[in-house]
Order: C-alpha cells, then structure tokens, then sequence
C-alpha cells in the first residue's frame, strides 16, 4: 500500500469517527431534552451556533454575566426556542411570546441552503430587549417556522 492511499484511509476514518461522535452526542442531547419535556414536545431541531447580536457589556448578557455562545443543539419548542451547548453545559430558553423582532439576511449567491445568521431580539427575564445572532442550517426555514410557530401565536 503506498503512502498516499494509507493517508486517504487514515483520514477517511477520522471523519466517519468524527461524524459519528457528533451523531451520538446530538441524539443523546435530543433524547435527554425530550424525556425531560415529555413525548411530542420537540418540533425541529438542528446543531446551531449562537453568538451575541452587537457589542455589549458584560453585566447585559442573558446568562448573567457571561455572553452565551458556542455550539450546541438549537430546538423548537411550541412554548419557545431551547439552546443547549455542546459543552459547558450551558442552556438559553426563549419563550416564544417575548421575542420581538426576527430576521435573515439575504441569501444571495450562496443558495438556499447555506448557513447564515439569524439575527433574533426578545425580552430577557428583567424584561430587558436582549438578542442573539444564531447560525445554523437552512436559517430562512427555519426564520419562517419560528414566525409561524412562536411569533404568529401573539393576540
């Protein structure tokens, strides 16, 4: 066998262990979610990075001090969206009647299915406008499912 194929075997095996790992993980994390909220609950889900929206003190962050971010499993809930990191163990709920603004930049040339950000802002616990910028997959989908499911519920 020359160097090259052993090199192509190694790094095949790798990326199959590296993408299994991140499947078990997310099923883990999707079944640990949905045995605590009960059977039903969950509506989509996707692997997602969140990011603060602009440049804020520290003291307005919507974890207390420190600005969520990182990646980890976003979920659409029918009461809210559930963010829960990969690592750290840190979580974000957003209840779907306190987000006040949601928008997706233009996909352009990137297609449709390209990862762009969503740029969403709702009142955090000291009913104070707070926001967050998610990446993940299919964001324009997943804009309009959050419109129709969280923000087109408000009377």
């Amino acid at each position: 066998m020359d160097l090259l194929a052993l090199i192509g075997l190694v790094l095949g095996t790798l990326a199959a262990g590296a993408f299994l790992a991140f499947t078990v993980v997310r099923w883990r994390l999707a079944r640990r979610i949905a045995a605590a909220l009960g059977p039903g609950k969950i509506m989509m889900t996707a692997p997602a990075r969140l990011e603060p929206l602009g440049g804020r003190a520290a003291g307005d962050a919507p974890s207390g001090g420190e600005h969520l971010g990182g990646c980890g499993l976003l979920v659409l809930l029918p009461g809210g969206l559930y963010f829960h990191s990969w690592l750290g163990d840190r979580e974000l709920f957003v209840v779907g009647p306190s987000i006040t603004y949601i928008g997706v930049p233009d996909p352009g040339s990137r297609g449709r299915g390209a990862r762009g950000p969503i740029a969403l802002r709702y009142l955090n616990a000291a009913a104070k406008e707070d926001g967050i910028a998610i990446r993940l997959p299919y964001a324009e989908q997943w804009a309009e499912a959050i419109r129709s499911r969280l923000i087109g519920r408000k009377s």
